[in-house]
Formats: structure tokens, C-alpha cells, sequence
């Protein structure tokens, strides 16, 4: 993997992440947040690696 990717991967995940965060919650509930970034990062992570394998493998 380029570093390139990697670094693209992780802004992908970062901006999903913060999207997901600021429509599900209304900032008042650390808990409820840290619960929503731990989701949203994850469902972003898998997603950005299924799009990576797939476009590595359309590619080659």
C-alpha cells in the first residue's frame, strides 16, 4: 500500500467518522458520542478497505 492511500484511507475514515458523529448526536452525552465514533469509524474503515480491494482489483 502507497503511503499516498494510506493517507487517503485515513482521511476518508476522518471525515465519515465526523460526519456520522455530528448527525447522530447532540454533543451532550460523552458516552453516547465516544459509542458513535467507535461505529462510525469502523463502518468508514470497512468501507474504505472493500472500496480499496476493489479498485486494486478493477485495476489490475
Amino acid at each position: 500500500m502507497n503511503p499516498t492511500d494510506i493517507l487517503l484511507s485515513i482521511a476518508i475514515v476522518g471525515i465519515y467518522t465526523m460526519v456520522h458523529i455530528y448527525l447522530k448526536t447532540n454533543y451532550k452525552n460523552n458516552k453516547r458520542i465516544l459509542a458513535i465514533f467507535v461505529e462510525g469509524f469502523s463502518i468508514a474503515t470497512l468501507i474504505t478497505g472493500v472500496l480499496y480491494y476493489l479498485i486494486k482489483f478493477i485495476a489490475s
